[in-house]
């Protein structure tokens, strides 16, 4: 596949937190623009720490990691923000803040951050994170303090967020986790029909495989820090991920 058409490339990425007890051992994966990735593995297999790194949060003491073409290790976190977007999955919100209020955290990379402390954020970005909350069917929510909200409302303020940064890639990780099955598909439905609108790119971990199933268009399987399996969506392999998973 051409670079062109790659959202993520990483070659031979190494990472660990202290010494050389390896948690991410030679990773090489190729993210096709445009498409849904979900990852898959047993807990400890590495799945966090390889979305943080995927993010630019940590930087990997070996190998190479390119994202639309330009490579994570030179661009400043700052920079970054316009690129990737990462839900973690405590979805990182302000309890005490509203809706709206949270949203508007998605915009601090293009606002002066002396007039964010004081809450003085554009009219335009205001009005945008108004449309993200409609756009994710919770607008008459914005004023609404979230803790007040329920697990799927939250997790639709995180995609909100999300999208009022305008990243070109989408990173969460196990995001619909504590969500029943149900909720989880739909909100993974509604994520997916945003990714086709905006033309993101979306990249998941995940666990159940019903939902890896319904919304995944290439499957990696990680464990003990490496990919094991991958079933991509260039017709290399003779089964989908869909008959993967059966």
């Amino acid at each position: 596949m051409d670079s062109t058409d790659l959202a993520l490339r990483a070659e031979g990425i190494c990472f660990a937190y202290r010494g050389e007890e390896w948690v991410l051992k030679d990773i090489s994966l190729s993210v096709p623009r445009g498409k849904a990735t979900m990852i898959m593995g047993p807990s400890g297999s590495g799945k966090t720490t390889l979305m943080k790194v995927l993010a630019g949060i940590l930087c990997p003491q070996r190998g190479r990691l390119e994202a639309l073409s330009q490579e994570v290790g030179k661009r400043t976190r700052r920079s970054l923000y316009s690129l990737i977007g990462y839900i973690p999955q405590q979805l990182g919100l302000v309890r005490n803040l509203t809706s709206l209020e949270n949203v508007l955290m998605g915009a601090l990379g293009r606002c002066g951050h002396g007039k964010v402390m004081l809450g003085l954020f554009p009219r335009h970005e205001v009005e945008q994170a108004q449309a993200a909350l409609d756009l994710m069917g919770i607008g008459d929510k914005s004023s609404e303090k979230v803790f007040r909200l329920s697990g799927g409302q939250r997790q639709r303020v995180a995609i909100a967020r999300t999208l009022l940064q305008r990243p070109r890639v989408v990173l969460a990780d196990e995001f619909v986790s504590d969500l029943d099955l149900a909720l989880a598909a739909e909100i993974l439905r509604l994520m997916r029909q945003v990714a086709e609108r905006e033309q993101m790119t979306f990249v998941a971990n995940m666990h159940e495989p019903q939902l890896v199933r319904e919304f995944a268009d290439q499957v990696l399987i990680l464990d003990h820090g490496q990919i094991v399996r991958r079933f991509p969506t260039d017709g290399s392999q003779e089964r989908s991920p869909s008959e993967v998973l059966q």
